[in-house]
């Protein structure tokens, strides 16, 4: 099994788990794109502000939404 596709996969698990998309089906679209962006001009500190972000919004998130 190749790692990308086992996270890939266990990224859709928790989006679908904790509800995020439930009221906003576009949930992270942008901040991914952003992220996407980053890498690809190889700004591993923009990467990085776009990932923290990212993830600081989707824990804020309350439980059972």
């Amino acid at each position: 099994m190749q790692f990308a596709p086992a996270l890939r996969q266990g990224l859709i698990d928790l989006v679908e788990l904790l509800g995020l998309r439930d009221e906003d089906p576009q949930h992270g679209e942008a901040g991914h794109a952003a992220l996407v962006d980053a890498v690809v001009s190889g700004d591993g500190e923009a990467a990085d502000r776009i990932l923290q972000t990212e993830l600081d919004e989707t824990l804020a998130q309350p439980p059972g939404r």
